[in-house]
């Protein structure tokens, strides 16, 4: 379980104050960049009781240090909240979400099905909100947040959000209404890493080295690979939650213009998808129109090829025809020709016989003509 105390508050010469966690006190004190004696000098702050407090090594073990360095009251100073139950835990897990979150660029939040953007401009860890009534309470993150999207969400935070991150103690009721009522939005975060991640955390830190290489990692996870950030606004905290200046008239007009563009783009991804699925049908239907044009063009070249066929079948009959005609022509003037050879035979038959006969007649027929 980690240490308790692991942050102070560093207040420099220049009056600025800066959050810092015990590695860096340490390392601060051994560069001679802060005073730790006397502790009249000293110059880091505890976070609740705002008194002065030193970085302390871990434990030291066969020669060298173990364990997570932290922060103690310096000797003979008794904390006013002794006794009391701390208003915020501390483990590895918080650890790490704070430092991974305290530079995040960007973000994304999810609750209640809505997911929103952030986009920080200033983030402040360890943050403490002093009340009216002198109560306070410590945020893990405040957020001064440049841009949001949806554009709405800006207005609806009043453009800033605090960040509780908790392992098994969520925040009071108190706390929850009275950031509520200063207008500081709280969104709820378990310190849990997706199983698919393979963050691996341990127990306590034992170097500043160790601290960063955790803390890129988990902020590479929601910064890069867009995993979000689940979490919750209590519905009481949203109950008493007021909108500062004007933003609930801006978040109202906004959130208008917003919901009617979705609703645009919804019908138009209707109208696509119905477009696409039309278009796919005169898709298939021009294929079909294709191949039938094709089948059409190949009957046309078949009937063609056919219809010509019939043609010179056609041209055949009929010159078959008129070879049979021209035939029986023939045949005819053959068997006139072979009437005309038969008289002309017989008229020579009848002409040797006549030439025979006259031959055969005696000098004195041949004489007198007989």
């Amino acid at each position: 379980m980690a240490v308790s105390k692991f942050y102070a508050v560093w207040r420099k010469e220049s009056g600025e104050e800066e959050i810092v966690n015990a590695f860096q006190a340490l390392a601060l004190k051994g560069r001679a960049q802060i005073i730790t004696t006397p502790k009249e000098q000293a110059t880091l702050f505890d976070l609740e009781t705002d008194l002065k407090v030193n970085p302390r090594s871990s434990q030291k073990k066969d020669g060298r240090y173990v364990g997570q360095p932290y922060f103690s009251y310096y000797p003979g100073e008794e904390s006013p909240l002794k006794g009391l139950e701390s208003s915020f835990e501390y483990s590895s897990e918080l650890n790490a979400f704070i430092e991974a979150f305290k530079t995040i660029e960007k973000f994304q939040i999810e609750y209640n099905n809505h997911t929103a953007y952030i986009f920080p401009k200033v983030i402040s860890p360890m943050q403490r909100v002093v009340f009216e009534d002198g109560d306070f309470v410590i945020l893990k993150l405040l957020i001064d947040i440049d841009e949001t999207y949806p554009y709405s969400e800006y207005y609806r935070l009043n453009g800033q959000l605090g960040i509780e991150f908790y392992k098994t103690s969520r925040p009071e009721p108190v706390k929850r209404i009275k950031l509520a009522k200063e207008g500081i939005p709280l969104f709820e975060a378990k310190a849990h890493f997706p199983q698919s991640t393979k963050i691996y955390v341990p127990e306590e830190f034992t170097s500043s080295e160790q601290v960063k290489s955790v803390a890129d990692r988990v902020r590479e996870v929601y910064q890069e690979r867009n995993y979000k950030l689940y979490g919750n606004f209590d519905k009481y905290h949203l109950e008493e939650l007021i909108f500062l200046d004007d933003n609930e008239r801006k978040y109202k007009t906004l959130k208008t213009y917003e919901e009617q563009c979705q609703e645009l783009k919804d019908e138009i991804k209707l109208l696509k998808s119905s477009y696409g699925e039309k278009f796919e049908k005169v898709k298939q239907l021009s294929e079909d129109i294709k191949q039938a044009e094709i089948i059409l063009r190949k009957y046309h070249e078949e009937e063609e090829y056919y219809k010509k066929l019939e043609k010179d079948n056609q041209k055949l009959e009929e010159d078959k025809r008129k070879l049979k005609q021209e035939k029986g022509e023939i045949l005819t003037e053959n068997q006139r020709l072979a009437n005309e050879s038969q008289c002309l035979l017989k008229l020579k038959n009848e002409a040797e016989e006549k030439i025979e006969s006259l031959q055969r007649r005696t000098f004195w027929q041949r004489l007198f003509n007989k």
